[in-house]
Formats: C-alpha cells, sequence, structure tokens
C-alpha cells in the first residue's frame, strides 16, 4: 500500500495527533480549497486533507450497513522491540499532551 487519505475537520489536530504516533510532515500543499499534507512514519504514509465546514459523520460502530473508512492499522514489530513498553510510554505521552493542550487533543465534537 502507498498511502492512506484521510480527511480531518482540523489538520493541525490530526497532525500532533499522527506526531505523537511517530509520524512527522514531509510536505504541506493545498488542494484547491483546503489544506492538505504528506506525513512519514512507522513505514508508511499518510495524507490529511483538512475539510472546511465539515458535516457530522454517521455512527459507524452503531450502523453496521456504515460504509466508508473504518481504521488504519500499522505493524509495529520491526519499530518497537516490546509492543508493551511502547503502548506505555504511548499513554503517557497522549496523557502529557492533552495535559499541555487540552483543546488540541479533547475528542471533536
Amino acid at each position: 500500500m502507498h498511502h492512506v487519505s484521510i480527511r480531518t475537520a482540523d489538520i493541525h489536530r490530526a497532525i500532533s495527533f499522527y506526531e505523537l504516533l511517530g509520524f512527522s510532515v514531509c510536505e504541506r500543499f493545498t488542494t484547491g480549497y483546503t489544506l492538505a499534507c504528506w506525513m512519514e512514519g512507522l513505514g508508511g504514509r499518510i495524507e490529511l486533507i483538512q475539510i472546511p465546514d465539515p458535516k457530522p459523520a454517521p455512527d459507524a460502530f452503531g450502523d453496521e450497513h456504515y460504509v466508508g473508512y473504518y481504521h488504519v492499522s500499522f505493524e509495529m514489530g520491526d519499530y518497537v522491540e516490546d509492543l508493551s513498553s511502547w503502548l506505555t510510554l504511548l499513554r503517557e505521552k497522549f496523557s502529557q499532551a492533552s495535559q499541555e493542550n487540552p483543546t488540541q487533543f479533547s475528542p471533536l465534537k
């Protein structure tokens, strides 16, 4: 797979989230009417596209007939020796980031 493209309501929040996972922005651009970027990390690429005036998404978990983007999974075996320790570190990083900037890491409404 070459990349995953993710539409977001707030590209800056999405960038902050994926940076904590180990991704970094390698290119920023516009798609005519909105902001976008490429991020690389964990052996993969993510394209983030900010959608102006987004509409609320249906409840993907509550509707078994929902189609569309569901999840992205990363194979971590080549990047971490001890997954449990990495997850503990990741929890600590997200906890610290949410305490330092609660609006940046709180769930979108």
